[in-house]
């Protein structure tokens, strides 16, 4: 059955099928610093001609008691020396390490050194020999141990934030308090008060960049999105991380690049205004024609009116010399007109 402490573990495998064996969860993916392998192909020597040679196993653990750790890698390990090993060793793993954790009194805090180096190899690294089922420090290998490991495999395993994560429990209280974001809202997300406020320090800090607030608020984002342990280092980088440099544009530092930059704007400016110029003329001159045909529309309307005028004029004066008159014939004609006796209705 397995231990409780196996089941916490982080987001790259949890969908892994805990009925199976260790050693179907591990697959190599040969994520391998550059270090090692260039040595390699630099050394005119062939495997066979190595002191020391073995194929190492890589995994990668969160803390030390991690039953089902991910394997990352497998490489041919050679050297004349211990410290030769330990070197070759070292630059295939260092990649899977952070910044060492150390607990005061349960509560972790990060150490004070920013980047481990293979000085710190006692912290971070372990072997361990299948045959034996024995597991050794870096301190312990010695010409003898490394001789009877020849053409063997052994597991090299790489505790990313050092042996000193020992438990579940305790790799929880790194996540809790190291690094997830420190200020949440309900949803569990960091606020976007904090966003704001980083964004504009953001700007502030980075006056050789220009940018619209909703790129300085992604580069704010992105930082509180990452482990807390490199909020300072990547809030100080003079550059935004290369997925949001399209947002963002450098400004000119020097005094003769400020001065071409402002002629370059200010010609663009000009050629820009003169075209509204143009388009603004042109349809001043639409106005003018426009009112000139109004005008002329107009006077057209004042003469039509005026001869509607001087034609009622000339009607009413021959409507005057026409009007009808009574004649010599019609006054005699009135003169006889009497008033007869009614002799029906009597």
């Amino acid at each position: 059955m397995d231990s409780p402490n196996d089941v916490f573990e982080d987001e790259e495998y949890l969908d892994l099928n805990l009925d199976q064996d260790e050693d179907q969860t591990n697959h190599s993916d040969g994520t391998f610093e550059s270090d090692s392998t260039d040595a390699k192909e630099g050394s005119s020597k062939s495997i066979s001609d190595y002191v020391f040679v073995f194929t190492g196993v890589f995994f990668r653990r969160l803390y030390r008691g991690q039953l089902r750790p991910r394997e990352f890698g497998r490489q041919t390990v050679e050297g004349d020396s211990v410290p030769e090993v330990l070197e070759f060793v070292w630059n295939a793993a260092k990649a899977q390490t952070q910044r060492q954790v150390v607990f005061d009194d349960e509560v972790p805090r990060w150490a004070e050194k920013q980047e481990p180096d293979l000085e710190d190899i006692e912290l971070f690294l372990t072997l361990y020999d299948e045959t034996k089922k024995k597991t050794y420090a870096p301190s312990a290998l010695t010409p003898r141990v490394l001789a009877t490991w020849r053409d063997k495999s052994i597991k090299i395993f790489a505790y990313v934030y050092s042996t000193t994560v020992e438990t579940a429990a305790q790799y929880q209280l790194v996540l809790r308090q190291l690094l997830e974001p420190t200020s949440k809202d309900r949803a569990g997300a960091h606020s976007m008060r904090d966003d704001a406020a980083l964004a504009q320090a953001l700007r502030d800090t980075h006056q050789h960049l220009e940018g619209h607030q909703s790129s300085w608020l992604l580069w704010a984002n992105l930082i509180h999105s990452s482990p807390a342990h490199t909020h300072e280092k990547l809030k100080a980088e003079e550059a935004p991380p290369l997925q949001l440099s399209k947002y963002f544009r450098w400004t000119a530092v020097s005094e003769p690049v400020k001065l071409q930059s402002a002629h370059r704007g200010l010609a663009v400016a000009h050629t820009v205004n003169d075209s509204w110029m143009r388009e603004l003329m042109e349809l001043k001159s639409d106005l003018d024609r426009a009112f000139d045909l109004i005008q002329s529309v107009r006077q057209r309307v004042n003469l039509m009116a005026a001869r509607g005028t001087t034609s009622t004029q000339i009607f009413a004066a021959m409507e005057d010399a026409v009007r009808p008159e009574e004649s010599e014939l019609s006054r005699e004609l009135a003169e006889k007109v009497t008033d007869c006796q009614d002799v029906d209705h009597a």
